[in-house]
C-alpha cells in the first residue's frame, strides 16, 4: 500500500495473548496497560496489549495496533481486521520471520523495539520524562503517560474502520495512521459539529461534503451508502454506492469484502 508496509484488512479474529513481567508468560485475559520495567515479547502468549476492538501486538521485528470490527449480514456475523499504524525498523536492515523481538517500557521511561540480542530497532526517546504508564486505549490510541496523567508520548492512531449498520456521531473522526513512520501525513474523516464531513491530510483540506447542518452525523447503511443525516432524520449527503452489508468504510475508501472482494467508493483526492 503506497509502497509502504502493506496494512493487513481480512475477515479474522484477534488472537490472544498475555503481558507479563520479564519472564515467561501465563495464559490469561490480556491487558491493556503496559507499566515500567515490564515488557511484551513476539512469538509468546505475552506479546500484546487488547482493549476492546484493537490489539497491540509484537511480531518479529515488528509492533502493529490492529483494530477488529464485527460485521453482520444474511450469513450471520464476521469480523473485519486491518492494521492501523506501525513501527519497524525503518532501515530495513533487521527482517526475520522467528525472532522474539520486544516492546520494553524501561525503568527509565523510554519505550524501545528491540531484536532478541538486543538491537534497537525503534524507540520513543522519552527516557527521564516521568512515564509511569503505556495504556492502548478503547479508542485504539497508543499513550504514554505521567503518574498525574499528562501525556508524555502518543501514537495519535485510532477508529479506522466505520462497518455497516454504524454512525459516526457529531465531533467523532475516523483516522488513518499506517504510513506516519514514513511521513506520509495522518489522515482523518471528521463528523464536525458544523454538520460538514472533512477529510484532511495532516491539516490540510483535501475533501468536504459541503453540508452545514449542526449536529449532523454519518452512517453507513446495511446496503453500503454513506449517508450524512441530520438530527431529524433528513439526508443532506449521500455516496450514492450499493453493495453488501459485508462491506466496510476502511478510511479512506469504502469496499465490499463479501461476498465477493469491491470497490464501491474512494474519499476523492486521498492516496
Amino acid at each position: 500500500m503506497r509502497g509502504l508496509r502493506a496494512a493487513p484488512a481480512a475477515v479474522s479474529l484477534v488472537a490472544s495473548g498475555l503481558l507479563v513481567p520479564v519472564g515467561e508468560a501465563r495464559a490469561a485475559t490480556p491487558p491493556s496497560v503496559l507499566t515500567p520495567c515490564h515488557r511484551l515479547t513476539a512469538r509468546t502468549s505475552g506479546d500484546r496489549l487488547v482493549n476492546g476492538g484493537f490489539a497491540l501486538s509484537v511480531a518479529p521485528d515488528f509492533l502493529e495496533i490492529e483494530q477488529t470490527v464485527p460485521v453482520d449480514g444474511p450469513r450471520g456475523r464476521t469480523t473485519f481486521l486491518t492494521g492501523t499504524w506501525f513501527r519497524d525498523d525503518g532501515t530495513g536492515q533487521h527482517q526475520s520471520n522467528t525472532d522474539k523481538s520486544y516492546l520494553a517500557f524501561h525503568c527509565n521511561g523510554d519505550l524501545s523495539l528491540r531484536t532478541s540480542t538486543n538491537v534497537l530497532l525503534w524507540h520513543t526517546g522519552t527516557a527521564n520524562r516521568g512515564g509511569k504508564r503505556l495504556t492502548l486505549t478503547s479508542s485504539g490510541n497508543l499513550v504514554m503517560t505521567t503518574a498525574s496523567g499528562r501525556v508524555v508520548w502518543q501514537s495519535r492512531s485510532g477508529w479506522q474502520l466505520m462497518p455497516t449498520n454504524s454512525v459516526l456521531p457529531s465531533r467523532a473522526r475516523l483516522t488513518y495512521a499506517w504510513g506516519d513512520q514514513q511521513g506520509v501525513p495522518i489522515e482523518t474523516l471528521t463528523m464536525q459539529a458544523d454538520g460538514n464531513l472533512v477529510y484532511r491530510e495532516g491539516s490540510r483540506v483535501r475533501w468536504q461534503s459541503g453540508t452545514h447542518v449542526a449536529g449532523s452525523h454519518l452512517t453507513l447503511t446495511s446496503t453500503a451508502e454513506l449517508r450524512v443525516v441530520t438530527r431529524g432524520g433528513s439526508i443532506v449527503w449521500r455516496s450514492r454506492t450499493r453493495g453488501s452489508s459485508y462491506s466496510v468504510l476502511r478510511l479512506p475508501v469504502l469496499e465490499q469484502f463479501a461476498p465477493s472482494d469491491k470497490l464501491l467508493w474512494k474519499i476523492p483526492h486521498s492516496y
